[in-house]
Parts: structure tokens; sequence; C-alpha cells
């Protein structure tokens, strides 16, 4: 069903801002009197006082625990939290977080799928995660090349976000290296229905529909998400020819999820989703379009001994396309140069989960988990412009099975005292992997690689210690390892940036690493609390994009390379070392105030590359030394509710050379709100939000021609929500 009908002009999207706004004024000098509210009653989202119940989370270590006793750095963004941004999707909500970032700088909403993979403290930033993102316990990295498709979990339907930084191999193995990043969405509730309806400039429309109700032992929740927008030019202004055009978007998400639970010991639930995506790149040659369904099941018993046991299976199934071209110098004409028309991808997987308390001082837990995956490309190369079609096609693709079984126990063995000791053995297989190219003219074969199998095994063991020296300070302590397989895209998809091509590897290693962590959380008086941590981490066999030389011209592995582009191949570094500090305050002095900031120092460097020497002491590609987020927050339901956040990036390099230097900046963000009577219905707001409020113009990515892409510019959007 269509949701509202595309506008004619992006006019449209600034007339209702505005008007929004000007509705938000109204409703500002308005007393809730004047809706026949009662002044002394709560409105909803009133504070009416400061408590905030300590979170309970399962990420850090795949059993429940409450914050102050878990033994690393976790970051909970709670409902509030979401409500309180003018984000629109899960990873610029992120960005708030110390060490988040993406391979890329600008919003998922406008860059390529390809370059959404997450790190967090710059444990190797690519397209691949270093992060284990999970949706409900359910990887959420994509099977076949690791990245995030952040747009598939609309914000409306999250509870909370968990974000534990720091090794986690220990009890989830792959993508785990740098932390666990666990989305948890909300759980059916009896007869609610909410809507929003969100219209901005740029012709961006995000509407969303969620329904829930639980009778007796039964839940359900269904969930339609559809957002649009036209996006902007990503190429920096000065630079810009005749085919540069606005980096469009939009995607429609279905969501259901059935729960039963006869007993407070039992449970299971089915859960599935449907998400659709379309994007332009920029210019006209240039879109990509991913079609993808999921589906989980699973349960939960405890049983008569104090057992707690959690069974999970799930499956996705996808599919994707991309086109890519070559732009002339001057960007006013391009042509092909690749087409990924069919790049089809599967996974199936399963988690099997014990728990006990054994004596009151151990907390034991054991498990076993599996996934399998099987991807291939299918795309067309090397354009002939006198025959007018490419002249290539290639298929190249495998599968892969991963397996792992994990221990652990979280002993108390004195008062305020914790330690944790965690241990994961894993199995990762690589097999019926070829890479095949023909004439695409005469149908004879090019090149036929038929890639011998391979596997590899790692053990990733973790200690921690946490001491609670008073009710107001504790201490922590880890120490880990872990590792993440290379992917399929890595292993046997290249790929092509504009004029930029990257090579793939089959000869890939896994990647492992070894770190450790030291921290306090300290309650300075009852309204401000402090987080520091130190990190230290190095990774053996790091994955990266190795520059192999510049067009134009011929460039092994590559071939040819058009003029302005660069050759680049991954390859397996021998080491890299990544340090810092992270610190985190939070202060409350009026009820109504609130006020928080963060800061992360990260000092990354390429320790030993014996096949390119050129690369050490050279600082690890798109790691910013610097970041710094603000936060100032004020709640007053009967009057306006104020959200202003600023955010600060510091330099990075594009490429493994360290010669693309991407600028520093810093951007504001601003959200009000308040809550409104809206008649039939339970609860209303009325929302307004400024992103990039002063319109700053900073550097996304650049290219070895030097063509510079931007972030995203100001976005005013503006819009309703109701819930009965």
């Amino acid at each position: 069903m269509t949701l509202i009908s595309r506008a004619k002009s992006g006019s449209y999207s600034v007339i209702i801002a505005a008007a929004g706004l000007v509705a938000l004024g109204a409703l500002i000098r308005q007393s809730p009197v004047a809706w026949g509210a009662d002044p002394d009653s709560p409105l909803p989202g009133r504070v009416e006082e400061a408590v905030r119940l300590e979170p309970v989370v399962v990420s850090a270590s795949r059993v429940e625990q409450r914050l102050r006793d878990v033994p690393a750095n976790v970051t909970v963004i709670t409902r509030e939290d979401i409500e309180q941004s003018p984000a629109r999707t899960v990873d610029d909500l992120l960005r708030q977080v110390p060490g988040f970032s993406l391979f890329r700088r600008s919003s998922s909403l406008v860059t390529h799928p390809t370059t959404q993979g997450v790190s967090l403290r710059g444990i190797g930033p690519s397209g691949v995660s270093r992060t284990l993102v999970l949706l409900d316990g359910v990887p959420l990295n994509d099977p076949f090349g690791g990245w995030v498709y952040w747009s598939k979990v609309p914000l409306e339907s999250v509870e909370r976000i968990e974000v534990t930084r720091g090794g986690g191999s220990g009890v989830y193995g792959n993508y785990a290296m740098g932390g666990v990043i666990n989305i948890i969405t909300r759980r059916p509730e009896a007869r609610v229905a909410q809507a929003k309806l969100d219209l901005g400039t740029r012709d961006t429309v995000d509407a969303d529909l969620l329904v829930s109700h639980v009778t007796g032992p039964w839940g359900v929740s269904l969930e339609g998400n559809f957002f649009r927008t036209d996006g902007y030019k990503i190429v920096r202004k000065d630079q810009r020819g005749a085919i540069d055009i606005d980096a469009d978007s939009s995607h429609k998400t279905f969501n259901g999820r059935v729960e039963y639970a006869p007993s407070l010991a039992s449970s299971v639930f089915l859960a599935g989703s449907f998400f659709h995506e379309d994007r332009g790149n920029g210019t006209p040659l240039q879109n990509n379009s991913t079609e993808t369904g999921f589906v989980a099941t699973g349960g939960r018993l405890k049983t008569a001994d104090g057992s707690d046991w959690q069974l999970t299976l799930f499956s996705h199934l996808q599919t994707f396309d991309s086109t890519f071209s070559s732009a002339a110098p001057d960007r006013n004409s391009e042509i092909p140069s690749l087409n990924q028309f069919d790049v089809p991808s599967t996974d199936a997987g399963a988690n099997l989960q014990w728990s006990k308390r054994i004596f009151q001082f151990h907390l034991l837990t054991a498990g076993t988990d599996l996934r399998w995956i099987d991807g291939e490309t299918n795309e067309d190369f090397t354009f002939s412009q006198t025959l007018g079609d490419f002249t290539r096609r290639r298929k190249a693709g495998g599968e892969q099975f991963l397996a792992g079984a994990y221990l652990q126990d979280i002993f108390t063995p004195a008062p305020g005292w914790q330690v944790t000791i965690a241990g994961r053995f894993d199995s990762w297989q690589s097999f019926n992997a070829s890479r095949v190219e023909r004439n695409k003219q005469t149908g004879a074969i090019t090149r036929n690689n038929q890639f011998s199998d391979r596997d590899e095994f790692a053990f990733s063991p973790k200690v921690a210690l946490l001491y609670h020296a008073t009710d107001q300070l504790s201490l922590r302590s880890s120490f880990y390892k872990g590792f993440r397989a290379p992917t399929i895209n890595e292993q046997f998809r290249p790929f092509r940036v504009r004029n930029d091509i990257t090579e793939a590897n089959e000869n890939l290693d896994p990647e492992r690493l070894i770190g450790g962590e030291v921290g306090f959380d300290y309650a300075i008086v009852s309204n401000l609390l402090g987080r520091f941590t130190a990190f230290w981490n190095e990774v053996k066999d790091p994955i990266v994009n190795v520059t192999k030389g510049t067009g134009p011209g011929t460039v092994a592995p590559c071939g040819f390379v058009p003029a302005g582009g660069v050759c680049r191949q991954r390859q397996n570094l021998d080491r890299t070392r990544i340090r810092g500090i992270e610190a985190e305050l939070e202060y409350r002095p009026f009820l109504r105030w609130a006020v928080s900031g963060s800061y992360l120092y990260n000092h990354t460097d390429v320790l030993s590359a014996p096949n390119q020497p050129e690369l050490e002491g050279k600082r690890i590609a798109q790691v910013p030394r610097h970041q710094f987020t603000l936060k100032l927050g004020y709640t007053n339901p009967t009057l306006i509710n104020v959200s202003v956040q600023g955010r600060f990036v510091g330099d990075q390099f594009e490429d493994d050379l360290n010669t693309l230097k991407l600028g520093d900046y810093f951007v504001v963000d601003l959200m009000l709100w308040r809550p409104i009577p809206v008649p039939k219905f339970s609860a209303g707001e009325i929302f307004f939000a400024v992103e990039n409020l002063f319109d700053r113009t900073y550097e996304a990515g650049k290219t070895a021609d030097g063509i510079v892409t931007t972030g995203m510019p100001l976005l005013v959007h503006g819009g309703l929500k109701v819930r009965f």
C-alpha cells in the first residue's frame, strides 16, 4: 500500500517542514489547560522524578547482568535516547557512541551498502565489519560481505541498543574482534498501535506503523516502514559535472513476531522480516538494489534445577545487484565499468546455550553455534564503446561453514569481587569456491580458477576482573583474544568505485587479535557519573586494501586502470596496533536538565608489513585520532523538550599510504518535541528536527585523482507520532 504520493518538487517538503515549525511554536505557547488537560496530571512523557533504573544487559557475556556488574565498557542507548535523537537510521543514532564508525563517514541513507561495515575503536575499518551486530541475538552482518544493512531495522521498533566495546570473541567468535552491538526490539504489548509520519526537505518521507497485541500466553506484533529521500549530490560542488545527480534512496520493511509463553519458565517465538531497497549512487549509471528475507525461531526453558536453556535457529535469503561507471576527467560523461547483475547469498545458523548458577558463587554458561553461508557474484566487466556492451562475464563465489563452542564462568570469590573466565574454540571452512571468466560474445573461457578447500581453527580466551571498591567506584580490567574469518566477498569478489579498482584475494588468512583494557566507573556525586577506559590491541594478519599502482595503464592484478584511478588488492599485513582512551561523563544538574559528553583518543599504526615495507609506521586508513560528542537535553512536557548534540571527528586518511587526507569536522543536530493530546488516541507527539544544523560541508571520501565526496548537508524534518 502506498503510504504517501511522491511530491512533484522539493519545495513541498520544505513547506511541510516550515509549517511544522510554526505549528510547534504555537503549541509551545499553549498551556495544557487549553486542550482541557489537568495541569497537575502526568502527561505522557512527563518526568516526575529523576529516577533512572539501572539497565540489565546481555551483550557482554550472553547472559543477563546488571550494567554495573559487567567488566567492560558498555553503552546502553535506551528508548528515551532514541526518541530524543533526530537520527532516522540506527547507524546515525550510534554515532554518538565513542569509537563507533563506518567505513565511510556518510550516513547509510546515501552510501553504497558495501561501505557500511562497522568498526569499534578503529580495529581495521573497511567495508567488512570487525564488530558483531545482533538483532535480538541473531547476526545482522551480511552473510556475503560482512557489512550491515542498517535500514533493515526501523528505529520505531527498537527498545534499546547495547554497545559493548572490546574483544567479544571469547563467547561470540567471528566478527566480535572489536566488540558487539546488540539491537533489542520491542516486545508485543496488549492492544497497542502506533504510527509515525516524518516529512522533510529533499523530499524525505519516513512513515511507520506498528501494531501489537497480547492475549493469554500469545503475543503478536507487526510493523511496516516506508522511507524515501531524494538525497543530495555527493561530489563536492566545485568538482561536479553534468553526470552528478542526487544520490536518492528508498526502502520498504515489514517485520513480524509471534510469541507463546505458557508459563514464566518457558517461551517460544517466530520472527521474520522482508526488506527491499533501491539506491541511486550519484550518477545516472550507478545504482543498486537489494531484496532480502529473514526468519528466526527458538525458545527458552528454565528447568527445576535452575538451568536456563535457550535455542535460536535463523536463516537469511538475499539478492543484490549494482552498477558502476567510469567518469570522464571533467565529469560531464561516464561509461559503464561493471554490472553486478546478480549477487545471491544464503545463510542458515543456530545457537544452543545453557546457563546455571552453581553454589551461588558461579554463573556457568556453555553453548555452541554454527553458520553456513553460500554466496556468489555474477557480473559483466570490460565495457566496449564500439560494441556498446560488456565483453567479459565473471562468476565467482563459494561456501563457508563456521562452528564454535564456548564456556564461561562468572565467579564471585568475595563480596565486591567478580572474575570472568571464558574460552571459545572456532572452526572456519571455505569450500566449493571458484572464479570463472569468459568472453561474453563467444562464450570462450578466459579464466578458470577452482580454489582449494581451506580450514582454520582459532581459540579465543578472555579473562576479566571487576572490583566494586565502594558503592560509587568500580574498577575493571580484561584481557582477550579474538579472530575474524575473511568473507566470501573479500576472497572472491573484486569491486570498483568510480575509477578505483579493488581486487579480491582467495589466499587471505583470518585476522587474529590480542588485547586488553583497564578502566573505572565513578559516581562522583549522585547526579554525576564518569567512565574511563584505556585499551590496547594488536591485530595479526589484518586484511587491508593495499595500493598496487595507479592508472592509466595495466596494473596487476587489476588489469587496465583508467587515468586517475588506482589499483588495490585485499592483503594480509603482518601486524597493526590500536591504542587509546575512552572517557564519558553524564551530569544531571537539575531535574529537567541533562548534560553528557564522550571522548575517544585512538592511536593506530602499522607495526610490521614485510611485503609492503612502505606501510610500516603509517596510520591505519579510515581511523580518526580524535572523536568527541556533547549533548544537552531539557525535558519539560508542559512546555517543550529540547535535545542538542554536537559531534567532532578528527582528520583521517582515505588510503593505506596516508596520502589522501580527509579533514576534521564538527556538526550539530537539534531535536524539539512535546506530547500533545490527539482526539481518540491515548498519546500523541509532535516533533521537529534539524541534522547538520549549520550546514557544515565535510569530506566523506576522496579518490586518487582528487574527487571528494561529502557528508550529509542540512536536513530539516518533522512530523507527528500517535499511539492508541
